[in-house]
């Protein structure tokens, strides 16, 4: 590799070199300033200054991960609708408009998949 290339890639090795360092230091801080020693009290369960009654690992019911996989999907997808939105209104072709209704029937299939999966149903 020639010396002319590396110059030219100096602010990219530059940025890649800071990076590597910022990561380094961030591990190792922990590692310098952490207490040493661990009681018995590190390791018990710490639930908002209240003393916990039972463990804290107990089984859950499966329809909170489903709800949790619905909210997470239906969130990213109108996390996507914002920027959809403005170039809604930037240049209003026929293009956008279908990839717009297409984008939010393929939305709307899933919510009516789940409702009628029972997905919504509260057992």
């Amino acid at each position: 590799m020639s010396a002319g290339v590396v110059f030219q890639y100096r602010f990219v090795l530059g940025f890649l070199a800071t990076g590597l360092l910022l990561g380094a230091v961030t591990v190792m801080i922990p590692l310098v300033l952490a207490p040493r020693g661990r009681g018995a009290d590190a390791l018990k369960t710490y639930e908002s200054g209240i003393i916990p009654e039972r463990g804290a690992w107990r089984q859950f019911s499966l329809a909170y991960y489903l709800y949790a996989l619905l909210y997470l999907a239906v969130a990213v997808d109108v996390v996507y609708l914002f920027p959809v939105a403005l170039i809604f209104r930037l240049s209003l072709t026929w293009q956008v408009v279908v990839e717009l209704v297409v984008f939010v029937l393929i939305m709307f299939a899933a919510v009516v998949y789940s409702w009628r999966t029972g997905a919504f149903r509260w057992d």
